[in-house]
């Protein structure tokens, strides 16, 4: 006896996206306009475009990602599905280094978009006590200049996020619901960390052969 299988029933949250989309290009359309706010691009996941405003690509789509790279190591502060603000975070991506090693950093090299006054003076707080490397606000002194962010110093956490991408498809994710994407990039990070590590081991082998 032949069976037959059973259709899946349909997923109230997939039918409601799909109306809204409707309507939002509707209104699009009724209005003559290619703009409409929070539009929705995906019948997947409830999140629109985020506007980046790099020069290859003006607006980007999916998940957004903030970074911080310890001694080589990259840790995943946050995940967002919606566009937000690195510098006004930087507390927290602070307190989440203290929680993971049990101290502050002694150091936080960041580029001007975290350089706010607020954090500026969060960080000099005495029970924190961080070095912030960053351009100072004002007219900088011949002291100061030695705290700025060099050229080329920022080039490590870049070459994570294109090591990701290149190497390792971070930015051609294939999955379509929410956690399995956040699943995908996690699980690329750490291939990133395990590579950095096999890097590790090769050299102290190495260096261990070479006194033998």
């Amino acid at each position: 006896m032949r069976k037959t299988s059973k259709r899946r029933a349909p997923c109230s949250a997939s039918i409601g996206l799909s109306r809204l989309v409707y309507e939002q290009q509707l209104k699009m359309f009724m209005s003559r306009t290619h703009k409409v706010e929070d539009r929705i691009l995906s019948i997947h996941e409830s999140h629109g475009l985020i506007v980046g405003g790099k020069a290859r690509a003006k607006t980007e789509f999916g998940a957004k990602i903030h970074l911080s790279r310890v001694d080589g190591f990259a840790f995943l502060d946050r995940l967002s599905r919606n566009a937000f603000n690195e510098g006004s975070h930087l507390k927290d991506y602070v307190e989440e280094y203290r929680n993971r090693f049990g101290f502050y950093p002694a150091k936080v090299l960041a580029n001007q978009l975290y350089c706010t006054r607020e954090n500026r003076r969060w960080l000099k707080l005495k029970e924190k006590n961080i070095k912030l490397a960053a351009k100072p606000l004002g007219r900088p002194s011949a002291k100061a200049v030695e705290n700025h962010v060099r050229p080329g110093e920022r080039n490590p956490i870049e070459g994570k996020f294109g090591q990701a991408k290149n190497a390792y498809g971070m930015n051609r994710t294939r999955t379509r619901l929410r956690n399995t994407s956040q699943s995908w990039i996690a699980s690329i990070l750490l291939v990133l960390n395990l590579v950095k590590l096999a890097r590790i081991d090769i050299a102290i082998r190495f260096a261990a052969y070479q006194q033998y």
